[in-house]
């Protein structure tokens, strides 16, 4: 039986939008109103020579898992999962592939995941406003809870700062803070900022983070204490995936555009169409050698983009489910998450120079 210690948050701050300016946490936040900026196509990509695909190991889940996000232990490379449905998270050890579930109680519906620097793990919970904690060293089970005061946040998001703060999103407008050190629980409503929840990590430590409703994308800087608003374009609305490039680059896909688009700066997108018109660009990962590993839930398909060359390859087959909400890199290649199908499946690493 999994026993249950609530914390209270010790300090509590509510700040509302007002006339297009805010204080976010008592901290300095600039907020761009600006129309959607323009977006650019690029040239016509093409596709590689056909090549042998890559194989996948399966991981079958426990019917109706639906992960919903990934997360890997980097201690001993296990992978953890979330599974909405089944109020519960998923370990697959890296060794043996066995998976073990971990149920967090009646109502619970875990979304995101994130470790924090201490080996901490988080997740955000859509129904009952807290965030859960696994501790690294004890496994004990922690619910941190959001300020009484507040509705449903329908928290998605997180990710962690490096100073171990968890900075998390609802879907439903709110953006929040968790400080381990002290118990501070922060929260701030955006109603302009609907739909949050997909993020990367930016440069310099900053975290990104996408509200697919309102077509906005939101780059929050944890050591000087802003964010800023910028729009996507407007053929992005409802963006699916969200990845960051090793030289700062902010990639965004959209299943609906068939394409996906790459942050010019200063507010500029340069699209790039998927070759195939059934493609439906989902997950997004970029690897370190900049290339850009793409989810095509269309066409079941694991896809690797060349910036430089502007070249797409295919790469393994994706599985039937054919919903990809997470993607992220293990100790020896890619693992994705299928919402669809009820699965992990697992890639083997690849280089462009073993092509």
């Amino acid at each position: 039986m999994v026993r249950f210690k609530r914390l209270s948050p010790s300090k509590s701050l509510l700040s509302v939008l007002l006339a297009g300016s805010m204080s976010l946490f008592g901290l300095a936040t600039a907020l761009s109103q600006s129309l959607p900026p323009p977006a650019t196509p690029t040239a016509l990509p093409s596709v590689s020579k056909k090549v042998e695909l890559l194989p996948v190991t399966e991981i079958e889940l426990m019917a109706n898992s639906q992960p919903s996000a990934l997360a890997l232990d980097a201690r001993d490379g296990s992978l953890w999962f979330a599974a909405p449905p089944l109020g519960a998270l998923g370990r697959i050890d890296a060794e043996t592939q066995k998976v073990t579930y971990l149920y967090l109680g009646k109502r619970a519906k875990p979304f995101g995941l994130a470790f924090s620097p201490d080996g901490a793990l988080y997740a955000t919970d859509k129904t009952l406003n807290v965030l859960h904690r696994i501790d690294g060293t004890t496994g004990e089970l922690t619910r941190i809870a959001m300020p009484s005061d507040l509705p449903t946040m329908d928290l998605s998001g997180l990710r962690s700062d490096g100073l171990g703060r968890i900075w998390f999103a609802g879907s439903a407008g709110w953006l929040g803070r968790f400080d381990p050190q002290n118990g501070a629980v922060e929260v701030s409503s955006h109603d302009d900022l609907q739909g949050m929840g997909l993020n990367a990590p930016g440069e310099g430590g900053s975290i990104w983070f996408s509200a697919w409703k309102a077509g906005r994308m939101i780059r929050l800087d944890p050591q000087r204490g802003r964010f800023d608003s910028t729009a996507l374009p407007e053929s992005f609305r409802g963006a699916r995936g969200l990845a960051t490039g090793p030289k700062g680059e902010l990639w965004v896909s959209s299943a609906k555009t068939n394409a996906i688009a790459r942050s010019a700066g200063r507010g500029a997108w340069h699209i790039i169409a998927l070759p195939w018109p059934e493609s439906q660009p989902q997950a997004l990962l970029a690897r370190p050698d900049g290339t850009l590993i793409i989810a095509d839930g269309g066409r079941r398909m694991l896809l690797r983009y060349r910036p430089d060359t502007n070249v797409f390859e295919e790469m393994a087959l994706l599985g039937e489910g054919g919903i990809i909400r997470a993607m992220i890199e293990t100790r020896s290649g890619i693992a994705f998450a299928d919402s669809g199908g009820d699965d992990i499946r697992l890639v083997p690493d690849r280089r462009p120079a073993e092509n």
